[in-house]
């Protein structure tokens, strides 16, 4: 629910974007069933449910260890819930690996591939062409701060490098959705802010919904139209802040403006809360 009280809608009237409705998911505790032990669970995510809409961008933080990334887990197919359902543009979601465009927290580049060929892979295993998906990737080098090692091998690269090889590959997916997992955590603050703004651009450009996990509370502010703050575990959503256009959101963080919206994050996390 939002600050004010009010419950958002799970689902839009025209059926589109990311819906994730009632998502419960419990993990076995280490050693349940084992030497005649009864079987014990953990529910990580309770009865979780949010929307996000075609071209805009939402921001999930909370304590470390409530789920956020089990949550983007379950929505990449890799995981089943216990229960619940989740679909993109209609099509479900749930057990269905390649539904949408996955970017982990490690970067999982192959060592045998090239800079260029671990940024095109999962776009040619979609099924784009592998011409389209060079040139594509050519375009966006630069941007990346990966000019000139169109080449190099992965052990060649420092580990920033290797992380923005990978944020490139998930960005270059043609899947209608895009679940991002503290994407810029390994990048310098210049990198960062460069490919912050990229991603607000891309937002807007290709309409797709994004889900973002961060523990940056003031990215999330600058980022997203919509962040959710969930609580430790079994993680339900204790806040949503509803933000404005991204270029108010831009002028707020340059003058501090968003310091009010960012208390209220805080609040909601609780004292001693790490994201």
């Amino acid at each position: 629910m939002t600050a004010d009280g009010e419950q958002h809608p799970t689902t839009n009237e025209a059926g589109a974007g990311l819906v994730v409705e009632h998502i419960t998911h419990r993990f076995p505790l280490p050693g349940a069933g084992l030497f005649g032990r009864h079987p014990g669970f953990r529910t990580v995510l309770d009865d979780l449910s949010l929307t996000v809409p075609p071209g805009s961008l939402t921001a999930i933080v909370g304590p470390s260890g409530c789920g956020k990334s089990t949550l983007l887990k379950v929505l990449a197919g890799l995981l089943i819930p216990a229960s619940g359902r989740a679909e993109v543009n209609g099509t479900p979601l749930i057990g269905r690996p390649g539904g949408v465009a996955y970017h982990p927290q490690q970067d999982a580049l192959l060592p045998w591939l090239t800079t260029l060929d671990n940024a095109t892979l999962g776009a040619e295993i979609a099924g784009q062409s592998r011409a389209e998906a060079r040139t594509r990737a050519r375009a966006l080098l630069d941007r990346f701060g990966l000019a000139g090692t169109e080449r190099a091998w992965p052990d060649e690269l420092s580990g920033g490098m290797r992380q923005r090889v990978s944020l490139l590959r998930s960005s270059l997916m043609p899947q209608p959705a895009l679940l991002l997992d503290e994407p810029f955590g390994a990048l310098d603050a210049l990198t960062r802010r460069q490919l912050q703004f990229w991603l607000l651009d891309i937002t807007a450009a290709e309409r797709r919904p994004t889900l973002l996990v961060t523990h940056d509370i003031e990215e999330a502010l600058l980022l997203a139209d919509r962040v959710i703050v969930l609580s430790p575990v079994p993680a339900g959503i204790v806040h949503i802040e509803d933000r404005p256009d991204a270029e108010l959101r831009r002028e707020q963080r340059e003058h501090g403006a968003d310091h009010p919206a960012a208390q209220r994050i805080l609040a909601a996390l609780g004292p001693g809360s790490g994201t």
